[in-house]
């Protein structure tokens, strides 16, 4: 298998090629994260229109098998590489790196332009460990004199596995090619919603906003009633910059107790004050009505009528057929603010 990789300077973050082949920092530390899964979101779609299946773990860089488009796009990896090339920069109107290889890391290390042979800095991003651990690995490999990707694969399991353990097995693997294979994410459309807030927004009125981003998310049509199987949450700071966290469901949902349960916590981790909420979602499941669910005292039955009557509503009159006032700040002067119409909820 071939396999081809797609690199945004301006969003991915890793270790690059120095003049003297050691890492320098390929840019400054990102800081508008939500802007960057914005933006490697964009071209990732891109990839996926001329039929790519693309796996993304971190901003700016995706990988994508380059055998089954061959036939598709002209019969070579040169011919794919330029399809997915101008698929991609179109869509974010800059240059891109791509490259292909035999592996990920080997089309990682051409994409990113490595010099060979490749130091033992390039691996610091793909070992899967945090980035202090990976640091110290990398150090104390060049104190053993070990300086590049050769002369790492050269050593046996034993001597690796005796001196570093699962993590020195696990670089020992990458260098000689013998990696997992790739792991696409399954293509989804496009849901979120955005929120603006005011000035000073905190604590309850906070939460109070989630709630308002979380009842218009699931009341947009292209949900069709699907549940969830992942969100994005996403702020534009006040003080410039942006933050972002991805959280996983456990199991699909469509409840929005349970959404805002998980995501609740979350908001704690803001840096700062927020002017925007922004909350999009990472892939459905099947349909709510597809999910058993137990109840008390035989109401289960009211509620399945309830939820079909909110949703045939909505199919004939539109999305803010039905509102719910959600109680935002009740002691506040402005009346505007004691509360906000939200999307009845599918209950």
């Amino acid at each position: 298998m071939e396999i081809a990789c797609v690199i945004d300077d301006r969003l991915a973050t890793p270790a690059r090629p120095g003049r003297a082949g050691g890492p320098w920092p390929g840019r400054a530390e990102l800081a508008d994260p939500l802007a960057a899964a914005e933006a490697t979101e964009g071209f990732v779609r891109a990839l996926e229109g001329i039929g790519a299946a693309v796996e993304s773990e971190r901003a700016g860089e995706a990988f994508f098998a380059v055998d089954g488009l061959r036939g598709i796009h002209g019969g070579s990896t040169a011919t794919v590489l330029d399809v997915a090339r101008c698929a991609a920069e179109e869509t974010l109107d800059r240059p891109l790196r791509l490259a292909a290889g035999r592996t990920r890391l080997a089309a990682y290390l051409a994409a990113a332009e490595w010099p060979r042979p490749a130091p033992v800095a390039a691996l610091r991003d793909r070992l899967g460990v945090p980035d202090r651990e990976a640091d110290e690995f990398l150090e104390a490999l060049a104190q053993l004199g070990i300086e590049t990707l050769r002369k790492l694969a050269r050593l046996s399991s034993d001597q690796l596995a005796d001196r570093f353990g699962p993590l020195g097995l696990r670089a020992l693997r990458l260098c000689r090619g013998e990696e997992e294979p790739l792991r696409p994410r399954a293509p989804y459309e496009e849901l979120s919603e955005q929120i603006d807030l005011p000035e000073g927004t905190a604590g309850r009125q906070l939460t109070r906003a989630l709630e308002l981003l979380v009842d218009r998310l699931l009341a947009v049509p292209a949900r069709r009633g699907r549940t969830l199987l992942g969100l994005r949450l996403g702020a534009v700071l006040a003080g410039g910059g942006s933050w972002s966290v991805d959280q996983g469901l456990g199991r699909p949902s469509a409840s929005p107790a349970v959404l805002r349960t998980v995501l609740l916590p979350r908001l704690e981790e803001l840096p700062g004050p927020a002017e925007a909420l922004h909350l999009r979602a990472l892939g459905f499941g099947p349909p709510a009505s597809d999910q058993l669910q137990l109840s008390v005292g035989g109401s289960e039955p009211r509620r399945r009528r309830l939820r079909d009557a909110v949703r045939e509503v909505r199919a004939a009159q539109g999305p803010e057929a039905l509102l719910r006032i959600l109680p935002v700040d009740a002691a506040s002067r402005v009346p505007e603010r004691w509360g906000m119409l939200t999307p009845f909820p599918e209950l």
